[in-house]
């Protein structure tokens, strides 16, 4: 009996220490995953290209071998269990368990001003009826068209459909190029020949996130301060320190809001107590003829 239970201990402490070292060991090699539909990259191979650069960086960085993949969905991307990735921002703000270690810069900053564009003017109400072109992220996408741009204004049934596509690229030229769709929520200064309706406010660009929690922090924050660093051109010219604000805003907008009427406290009219003893100037009644004789003189001097 005594040796058995010696054995199962020697047992369990073999199997505990091999744990710890398999816990302490590097990972033999580290994924890196795209999916940013909301960035222009103009084929799917410029974005295969741009994830393969940040990709040799981490490598560079790390000394672990680091591999690129480029997913057409958030789900695909996930299932995959990769250990970094790019991520939309719109898909991080609905994801903000993931660890953000670097924000995208497009345009000069880590936002974008959005807007509504239209191919049938330049009223909203134009587009009553109409269909909208979006791009199908499977992140909000309702919450994110509903609330985060029309401020939860209209109601779900002022467009007659709306159409999913693949990427910004796909959206725009529904609207613009097919014309199977009259309106496309994107950035500013994408959409080239459509109008302008107005401003929805302020997306954030894509996120660099750890996914793998399971990854050493000195190698997460190794794989952060290189991305961070990393300079290759394309649709994202850099990337800055992690700002997680932005995508909090985000996702607190994607609910639907609620407006009701503040009251309004009446003002306080104060009047003089002379002004209150005064009596008012009677109005003439234009319509009364002044009556001047009250009384007829009869004969004999007397009045009757």
């Amino acid at each position: 009996m005594r040796a058995d239970l010696a054995l199962l201990l020697c047992t369990a402490v073999g199997l505990a220490a091999g744990a710890e070292r398999a816990a302490a060991q590097p990972a033999q090699t580290l994924t890196v995953g795209i999916y940013a539909p909301s960035i222009e990259f103009g084929a799917a191979q410029a974005r295969l290209a741009y994830v393969q650069g940040v990709a040799r960086t981490i490598e560079q960085s790390t000394g672990i071998a680091t591999v690129a993949q480029s997913y057409a969905s958030l789900a695909a991307l996930k299932k995959d269990s990769v250990d970094f990735a790019i991520i939309d921002g719109l898909c991080y703000a609905t994801n903000l368990g993931w660890r953000l270690l670097a924000t995208a810069n497009v345009g000069g900053g880590a936002t974008r001003t959005w807007a509504l564009y239209s191919s049938a003017g330049d009223s909203l109400q134009q587009l009553r009826g109409k269909k909208l072109a979006v791009i199908a992220t499977g992140c909000n996408d309702a919450g994110f068209v509903d609330n985060a741009m029309l401020e939860s204004e209209l109601d779900p049934g002022f467009f007659a459909g709306r159409s999913g596509n693949a990427d910004l690229t796909g959206a725009i030229a529904e609207v613009a190029a097919y014309k199977a769709a009259q309106a496309v929520f994107a950035p500013v200064g994408s959409p080239k020949t459509l109008t302008k309706v107005f401003d929805t406010g302020a997306v954030p660009n894509p996120a660099f996130v750890a996914i793998n929690s399971k990854l050493p922090a000195a190698l997460v924050d190794k794989a952060g301060a290189a991305v961070v660093g990393y300079g290759g051109a394309g649709a994202i010219a850099s990337w800055t320190r992690a700002n997680r604000e932005i995508y909090t805003s985000l996702a607190a907008r994607l609910g639907r809001s609620v407006k009701s009427g503040i009251p309004a406290n009446p003002e306080v009219v104060r009047i003089d107590a002379k002004d209150a003893l005064i009596e008012p100037a009677t109005l003439k009644d234009t319509a009364v003829v002044d009556v001047r004789h009250h009384f007829v003189r009869a004969s004999g001097d007397r009045m009757e």
